[in-house]
């Protein structure tokens, strides 16, 4: 059998196991305990997925049409006002959505640590070995991720975003789409947006720790303050 054709056949199976567990996850009604809980899995898998895929297509239009927009002529298919409006609606439900995907963000910028060390092993772009790219360029990316990861690492699902972090967040994002469209600086994007992180995770912190001394100056016993 021809290799392509079973290629297709595995595809094509992937493809029903993942639009049956779809109308599972929708229309189905388990009725045991364990029937509800693989459902309800089964039903933020996908939402997560979702989620994931609407990311990439966000940052992805966020990135090409600011591209458009402010580094030169439009495309065939878009008009730099066109894409003005694209890029600043991508921004806006980016900035919407901040509360779902901040909890992720310190692994998806982690990729970001793997990547840039796989282009400084091998010395040109990812899958493109016909662009070189510096090796301590990459390893300079590499280790301003590595600190925007640290600086998002407080970011779990139980952790209410302030102001300072919401800032934060959006000027990384902003970093991040000016140095994919201006490569020669994009070590000065990379490290305004990993800055930006690090001073939000700086105030937080001076801000925690001003409340927990506060916290146990009010409890402290009379006796201890005099």
């Amino acid at each position: 059998m021809n290799s392509a054709v079973v290629a297709e056949c595995v595809l094509l199976a992937l493809i029903l196991a993942l639009v049956y567990a779809a109308f599972y996850a929708l229309f189905g009604h388990p009725s045991s305990r364990e029937g509800r809980k693989r459902k309800q899995e089964t039903r933020n898998g996908f939402r997560l997925a979702g989620g994931i895929l609407l990311g990439f297509v966000l940052m992805g239009s966020l990135v090409a049409c600011a591209g458009i927009a402010f580094g030169g002529a439009g495309s065939a298919r878009v008009s730099r006002p066109l894409a003005g409006l694209i890029a600043v609606a991508a921004l806006l439900l980016i900035g919407l959505m901040m509360r779902w995907w901040a909890k992720y963000f310190a692994g998806w910028i982690a990729w970001g640590i793997v990547n840039s060390l796989v282009m400084a092993s091998s010395g040109h772009l990812l899958n493109n070995p016909g662009i070189p790219v510096s090796r301590p360029v990459a390893l300079t990316m590499a280790g301003l991720c590595a600190i925007a990861v640290f600086a998002c690492r407080r970011f779990t699902a139980s952790y209410k975003l302030n102001a300072g972090d919401k800032l934060a967040l959006v000027a990384w994002v902003l970093a991040f789409t000016w140095a994919a469209n201006a490569q020669r600086s994009g070590i000065v994007a990379m490290s305004v947006g990993s800055l930006a992180l690090m001073l939000a995770w700086w105030s937080d912190r001076k801000k925690t720790h001003r409340h927990s001394h506060s916290a146990v100056q009010r409890h402290e016993p009379e006796s201890q303050r005099l």
